[in-house]
């Protein structure tokens, strides 16, 4: 069974994934762990050019800036990548099945990542509602309180309802990874990066 499956291979979902995966080598609670992302690679970023986004080329095309998050998760190794659209999240003992239309995978925890043009995944205790804070119509996002839909069940990015700027989306997914630490551990706990030598 694996740690976490996040679902969604955009702004959040990466930015959950690389911070449960930075601490892999850095704590013993970490090692061992296992993460993966589902994504049907039809995120929004594909579409976009960033101009606003910090620590990164002006202008970035956002087929390169996926291409550049997937290389950065590429150091990792407890976290894999799976290309496949999910239809199914059902309760089991001790966590999830996530089902998808090739295959199923079981996760003490899921994020769901998925943004913010439908939600047609089926699962339990999701309830859909109008995303009020952008200016396209039409769009949806996940109740949820603090990222938490239920426990073991979270949802970052344009799915919780976030404005639908990069680095807010990115931020919540980070978040969330704290707060997976902090079940973990039984204390606030975030994902430093080393001190310059």
């Amino acid at each position: 069974m694996l740690d976490v499956i996040i679902i969604g291979g955009g702004a959040s979902g990466f930015g959950c994934a690389l911070t449960l995966a930075s601490v892999e080598n850095k704590f013993i609670w970490a090692k061992d762990r296992k993460y993966m992302i589902i994504d049907d690679d039809n995120s929004d970023i594909k579409k976009a050019r960033f101009y606003n986004l910090t620590g990164v080329n002006f202008g970035i095309s956002g087929d390169e800036l996926l291409e550049n998050m997937k290389t950065q998760l590429n150091n990792y190794k407890s976290v894999e990548f799976q290309n496949s659209k999910v239809v199914k999240i059902i309760d089991i003992d001790g966590g999830f099945e996530v089902i998808t239309q090739k295959e199923s995978y079981k996760a003490k925890i899921v994020v769901i990542a998925t943004g913010m043009h439908s939600f047609d995944i089926e699962c339990d205790g999701v309830e859909i509602l109008p995303h009020n804070d952008v200016l396209k119509p039409n769009k949806i996002c996940l109740r949820n309180d603090n990222l938490k839909i239920r426990d073991g069940l979270y949802v970052v990015g344009l799915a919780s309802g976030a404005k639908t700027m990069f680095a807010i989306a990115n931020g919540e997914g980070t978040q969330v990874a704290c707060d997976i630490f902090k079940i973990w551990t039984d204390k606030p706990m975030v994902a430093h990066d080393s001190i310059k030598n």
